[in-house]
């Protein structure tokens, strides 16, 4: 379908009467191939009734936290090294975060980037089909420890983003230890929803899953799209399985030249996109070409 039609997503109907205004400063800021296993603090106590968790980590399902693993991310650094030198070419002021600076505290504090480039791990979690309710209050403290079940209960902590230190968050919990969750490494949907994006043209999340979410009633979707267009961003790029480090970074690379020169993102996506499922067809043939190239989606408010 890609091949013969555009296709722009919106997470509700509201979204196509909201009318962002980009900021006419072209800054972009980067976020690559964080140091999972950073120590930034110390960790503050054992978990006396911790919260239930579990996730799955770049495409793979998985029940219980000791399967968590955020490994290293080379290829984001070599997308890094790319996008700057691009950024530099077109005269653009562009600020990148890698390694032990790729931290949520930095990510947390950022403040109207024309562009915001997020490459590393994402996750979704399913919820547990066996899981109570529970009351309202108890879901807004369930980050603060760990349960023996695992598994997340509020819907906006079951999908995010890894940064620095979220391997040693991940180890840590599962000694039933609590890390200070204001710098653990683990951005959520809900920590996202927080972020000052309010003229923010195009957040790219070159991460997989990070377009997963889940529907609840009265709540809608509950996921990274919702939390970055409820944060402000006008455009957001994403993701809908595993992506391929050498492809992705090529991928990445024309897209940017295709929005610069468009200054329409979710038309660059689809011309590049288009582009490379006709050129991984050509050589390594349909199912290749769609794994790919096919899932990178851009999700948008108001006109392009």
């Amino acid at each position: 379908m890609a091949e013969k039609y555009d296709v722009q997503y919106v997470a509700s109907g509201r979204d196509l009467l909201r009318e962002p205004k980009p900021s006419s400063a072209r800054d972009v800021l980067l976020f690559a191939n964080p140091d999972f296993g950073l120590v930034s603090a110390p960790i503050l106590a054992k978990a006396e009734d911790p919260p239930d968790e579990a996730a799955s980590i770049r495409g793979s399902e998985r029940g219980a936290i000791d399967d968590w693993s955020f490994g290293s991310l080379k290829g984001t650094q070599t997308e890094r090294d790319e996008l700057i030198k691009k950024f530099a070419g077109w005269g653009w002021t562009s600020t990148d975060f890698t390694a032990k600076d790729a931290t949520k505290e930095a990510l947390l504090k950022i403040h109207l980037p024309y562009i915001l480039h997020l490459a590393t791990h994402g996750f979704f979690a399913k919820e547990d089909s066996t899981a109570t309710q529970t009351d309202p209050q108890a879901l807004l403290n369930d980050r603060q420890s760990v349960t023996k079940s695992k598994f997340f209960k509020n819907p906006m902590h079951r999908s995010g983003l890894a940064l620095a230190g979220a391997q040693t968050t991940i180890e840590a919990w599962k000694r039933d230890e609590v890390p200070p969750v204001e710098n653990d490494g683990i951005l959520t949907a809900e920590d996202v929803s927080t972020l000052d994006l309010h003229g923010t043209w195009l957040v790219t999340l070159s991460a997989c899953d990070t377009g997963s979410g889940q529907a609840r009633a009265g709540e809608g979707v509950m996921g990274l799209r919702r939390g970055f267009i409820q944060a402000g961003a006008q455009n957001l790029l994403m993701t809908l399985w595993p992506i391929s480090d050498e492809v992705t970074v090529q991928i990445m690379s024309d897209f940017y030249d295709a929005a610069h020169n468009s200054g329409n993102a979710p038309e660059a996506l689809a011309e590049v996109q288009r582009n490379w499922l006709l050129k991984l067809r050509t050589e390594k043939g349909l199912a290749q070409a769609v794994n790919l190239a096919g899932p990178f989606i851009m999700s948008s408010q108001g006109k392009p």
